[in-house]
């Protein structure tokens, strides 16, 4: 008889301080979040589930949204108490918050350390003010070195940070401006992906100049290269 595979977990917080205008996930602004309701609707969906587990471990779990840095540390150690409490616990598991540099603090980032998740997922986009501003970031660039700065002082050796490419006006020379600047930060790992065009966005109804066909994929090509000579394999 087959084992049955491990198990991960997503839990998704749709608020946000500011819709981003190429974002098409579940997200929504909110200057009032429910916090303690929706952490007893997230309680009571994990229980309804519970008969899925099968006995097996849980390896991995993910916090994603909309903005989870949004939430209390509180928030996450009363969640993932009783997550632990119900499911066993791969002792190796990653517990992976994404973290918005506008929508964060050193005070939080403790909490969340306290709180038992070990990785961050850091929502940069780019180092650069006009890229920022273009995307309709909340976080300056320098609200982006100090998050990183604050993560590793509250003691994550291990967090990623995104960014994107393909951005209006943007040249292979400022694609790679950013992955430079990135991996000066020694993160673990780096997501970095081309900006898209979805619909029910901001962007699809007023599209921006994007970089042409050409220059696209002098970028992809460009990044790729320098980020295999530091080690980041796709």
């Amino acid at each position: 008889m087959l084992a049955l595979p491990p198990l991960s977990l997503y839990v998704h917080l749709p608020w946000c301080v500011k819709k981003c205008p190429y974002c098409d996930f579940n997200s929504h602004v909110s200057q009032e979040i429910p916090e303690p309701a929706y952490l007893e609707s997230l309680l009571s969906d994990l229980q309804a589930e519970l008969g899925v587990v099968q006995g097996r471990s849980l390896r991995s779990i993910f916090f994603g949204g909309g903005t989870p840095s949004l939430m209390s540390s509180s928030f996450y150690q009363r969640l993932l108490a009783r997550i632990a409490a119900c499911i066993d616990l791969d002792p190796e598991i990653e517990i992976t918050l994404e973290a918005n540099p506008g929508a964060s603090e050193a005070a939080r980032f403790v909490g969340y350390r306290e709180a038992g998740i070990n990785r961050l997922s850091v929502g940069v986009q780019s180092f650069q003010p006009d890229f920022l501003a273009s995307l309709g970031r909340v976080h300056s660039a320098d609200e982006a070195l100090k998050a990183v700065e604050w993560l590793k002082q509250a003691g994550f050796d291990n967090f990623n940070i995104d960014l994107m490419h393909g951005l209006p006006g943007q040249t292979p020379d400022l694609a790679l401006a950013d992955l430079e600047q990135a991996m000066a930060l020694n993160p673990t790992h780096l997501s970095w992906y081309q900006l898209t065009i979805e619909q029910n966005t901001e962007f699809f109804s007023r599209p921006p100049p994007l970089p042409n066909e050409d220059t696209l994929w002098e970028i992809q090509q460009g990044g790729a290269a320098l980020l295999a000579t530091r080690g980041f394999m796709q």
